[in-house]
């Protein structure tokens, strides 16, 4: 059997990786000020 390989592919977003970067550094500070809390 002779299958053919499929392949997925999109056009990127411009502008998606920044606010993807800008989310995780909210994320991350959001979660350190609720452990850090209690101790300040």
């Amino acid at each position: 059997m002779n299958e053919e390989k499929m392949v997925l592919s999109h056009e990127p977003v411009p502008g998606y990786r920044t606010i993807f970067h800008i989310t995780v550094v909210v994320a991350v500070l959001y979660l350190g000020a609720i452990f850090l809390w209690p101790f300040i």
